[in-house]
């Protein structure tokens, strides 16, 4: 071919061989699902096999003895696969299923079936009946072999049914762990499947009153419901799913507002950790229950006397298999129940520590998950020095013509000057999470590369920010939420989640400008963390808030695949734990699983959702956390009680949090901001100022220690002990009170 002609011909033969690779890659992605989620399935292994057996337990008409630690005797009858502890000290017991000699006679055979059967499963034949399946009402095999420390029982349910279980049960010191390996989990018959398994569900039940103690919930900070006899006053107790709400499955119930715009009900909290517990306080007995596996798909139930049956009880209930609404056409103007595809593939494993003694309380759980989450490497130590956290909105955004125009609220050089003021007046350390400071302000999301707002100053104005902040022990913290989209400023075709039933999943805010938010695939999620976590480093500004995927966990379906939330969960801790090797990361109310990455933990509980048939609140997850890693309050600006806010991190040993302006909060009325009504920096120096120096005066009595009991004595006075011998009494009273030979003025704290 003639030279010319081949250079003229030359630019549309690369064109072409472009356009061409372009389209194999183009097939691969279509034919391989080459998005960023479809490369991300869970590559945790979250089963284990099956125990090697010994010889058969004989069945007897009694409970036999099947394991023996120094501490305790396991007892096993197997017609109604039950346990009974026994404590060899003390004699005392805790049964797992209702005795004759407790059988009321009060209850229909369904509820005797079900509390006298140490496992009970919830059956789903169709898409819509469910059914109960127990050791009692429904026919059954049964198989139990010895192994080196406990039992475990093979268990076929006939008639209607057809499934088999299978049930490990051992005893090692002070610890006994039950455990349903899924490879023994089988569904025989089509159309009939098992939607839950309760675990023990009577565990150290008591009748009415009998007992003095308690159970503990966790909600919030931690609560506690009395064994007291309630009455009958409630009609339902404690029941949640552990890390919150899945909304790959179900929408959420849309919030109370007012005028259609502000939100009237406090939501409740999340459950952040799969821990439950029950105390005999006259038996000096106690557990604390934490499940292990299955957990993104487990229910903690703690049930009071007076629902439904007389009896106290609380216990782990894994969700197997959901049913959920799928819709028929577009408008959703139809729907049908669906059950899922396939139920959830883990290990379904819970570990009763068993407390004794002065141990068998509330403080002896606190200590024992402490203990566990050390030894088990689901927490790091991190440096506990008391910082004050300091936060700061940068920009906001308000409509403006055909589009938005910028509302800067605290730029690059107020909030230096802020924070210099403070260190003048004596707040020595703060941590700092800028909010709103990424080019489009607060709600331009998601986030994936390191790129200031213009209105606060730019990129290299805020990196020098904060190294130079670094340089005076005040550490500054971008916020990321890696979960949301924004469907006005980002583009939302490929990247969002959908539900289970195919559907897009809308999260609606009712926002003043922004009204529409979706949810990030897992994997663009953890692309975006990544990405920043890499870019940030790099720049030296590797300090990253994280929020959303912390305390958000959903299964969804992509290119007509299911993922379950076993997915979501591995894909994130994968990401936090590559970025948390890049950069430091502060997560917002994290998730158990994700613990252990954090250099600490924003926006903690100090309180409960104030169920009406909680009795008290205890700071449960701020004594366990206390000398660990530091906690830090949700803002203070927005509690009405501030008096009662402060005493209560005092009592939990946690650490403020104030969410300022350098501007007037005025200015954001026409923002998604505008419930945000007290920010200015002048109005909370003093308080900021004042609070800093009393609570660090706190913290250095106690730096580094941890909580090893908390009491309320009898006068009401709130008494806790570090484990280095400082005591904190607390005064929540309007009168004056006195313990230990030390008199505690009204509203007010003593450290000793």
């Amino acid at each position: 071919m003639d030279t010319k002609k081949l250079k003229k011909l030359l630019p549309w033969i690369i064109i072409g061989a472009v356009v061409l690779i372009a389209i194999i890659v183009l097939v691969i992605v279509l034919l391989f699902g080459g998005t960023a989620q479809d490369s991300m399935r869970s590559t945790h292994d979250h089963t284990s096999p099956i125990p090697s057996l010994g010889a058969k337990v004989e069945a007897k008409t009694d409970y036999v003895l099947v394991a023996e630690s120094d501490s305790y005797k396991l007892y096993y009858y197997e017609p109604q696969f039950s346990i009974k502890l026994e404590n060899k000290k003390t004699g005392a017991v805790m049964e797992s299923t209702l005795s004759d000699e407790k059988d009321d006679g009060k209850n229909n055979a369904s509820w005797t079936g079900y509390m006298k059967s140490g496992i009970v499963l919830t059956a789903i034949i169709g898409t819509v009946n469910t059914y109960q399946v127990d050791m009692n009402t429904v026919a059954n095999d049964i198989t139990t072999w010895y192994t080196d420390n406990g039992i475990y029982a093979q268990i076929n349910f006939k008639g209607n049914y057809d499934f088999e279980i299978g049930v490990e049960v051992s005893l090692a010191g002070d610890t006994l762990t039950v455990r349903i390996p899924d490879e023994s989990v089988k569904e025989n018959k089509e159309g009939t499947y098992i939607s839950t398994v309760s675990i023990f569900p009577l565990l150290g039940y008591t009748y009415l009153d009998e007992q003095e103690g308690y159970m503990l919930v966790p909600d919030g900070n931690g609560a506690l419901i009395y064994l007291d006899d309630k009455e009958g006053r409630y009609s339902t107790g404690f029941s949640g799913l552990v890390y919150g709400v899945d909304d790959g499955m179900t929408n959420r119930t849309t919030v109370s507002t007012l005028w259609n715009r502000y939100e009237t009900v406090t939501p409740s909290y999340n459950v952040l950790a799969p821990v439950f517990g029950m105390a005999h306080l006259d038996d000096g007995l106690a557990y604390l229950g934490i499940v292990e596996s299955g957990d993104e798909r487990c229910y903690i139930e703690v049930v009071p006397n007076g629902v439904m049956v007389d009896y106290n009880r609380c216990f782990a209930r894994f969700l197997l298999r959901d049913v959920y609404v799928q819709p028929l056409n577009q408008s959703n103007s139809g729907t049908v129940p669906a059950v899922e595809q396939d139920r959830l593939h883990s290990d379904l494993q819970v570990r009763y520590r068993l407390l004794s003694g002065e141990d068998a309380d509330y403080s002896g759980m606190a200590n024992a998950y402490r203990d566990y989450l050390l030894k088990n490497g689901k927490i790091a130590k991190q440096d506990t020095g008391y910082n004050t956290r300091v936060d700061f909105l940068g920009t906001e955004r308000e409509e403006f013509l055909m589009g938005t125009t910028a509302v800067t609220m605290t730029t690059v050089e107020q909030m230096e000057d802020i924070l210099n003021e403070l260190h003048e007046l004596g707040v020595e350390n703060t941590l700092s999470v800028y909010m709103g400071w990424q080019s489009g302000g607060l709600y331009d999301l998601p986030i994936s590369s390191y790129h200031s707002d213009i209105n606060i100053g730019g990129n290299n104005v805020l990196t020098e920010l904060i190294q130079n902040q670094a340089k005076q022990g005040n550490t500054v913290y971008l916020y990321n939420d890696f979960l949301s989209v924004n469907a006005t400023t980002n583009m939302t075709t490929y990247n969002v989640m959908k539900m289970v039933n195919k559907r897009t999943f809308i999260k609606e805010v009712r926002g003043q400008v922004y009204d529409t938010f979706y949810y990030l695939l897992p994997g663009y999620s953890s692309q975006n963390l990544l990405r920043f976590a890499e870019e940030t480093g790099s720049k030296g500004v590797g300090n990253i808030a994280v929020g959303g995927i912390t305390e958000t966990l959903f299964s969804y379906s992509s290119k007509g695949s299911y993922y379950s939330r076993t997915d979501t969960m591995d894909i994130y801790i994968d990401a936090v734990t590559e970025a948390s090797e890049k950069c430091s990361l502060m997560l917002e109310t994290p998730n158990a699983y994700l613990w252990r990455y954090s250099k600490g933990f924003l926006d903690m509980p100090l309180s409960s959702s104030d169920y009406l048939y909680l009795d008290q609140e205890i700071p449960f997850f701020s004594m366990v956390f206390k000398g660990i890693v530091p906690t830090y309050s949700g803002y203070v600006n927005f509690e009405a009680n501030k008096t009662e806010n402060f005493l209560k991190m005092v009592e939990s040993g946690m650490y403020p949090s104030f969410y300022i302006t350098a501007e007037d909060s005025s200015k954001l009325i026409y923002t998604n901001s505008r419930n945000l009504f007290s920010l200015e920096y002048t109005s909370y120096r003093d308080t900021i100022v004042e609070y800093d120096a009393a609570l660090r005066a706190v913290a250095e009595k106690v730096s580094g220690a941890f909580i090893t009991d908390h009491e309320v004595l009898d006068n009401g006075l709130v008494k806790v002990t570090y484990d280095n011998g400082v005591r904190i009494y607390v005064n929540y009273t309007e009168t004056a009170l006195t313990a230990d030979g030390l008199t505690v003025d009204a509203l007010s704290y003593s450290v000793q």
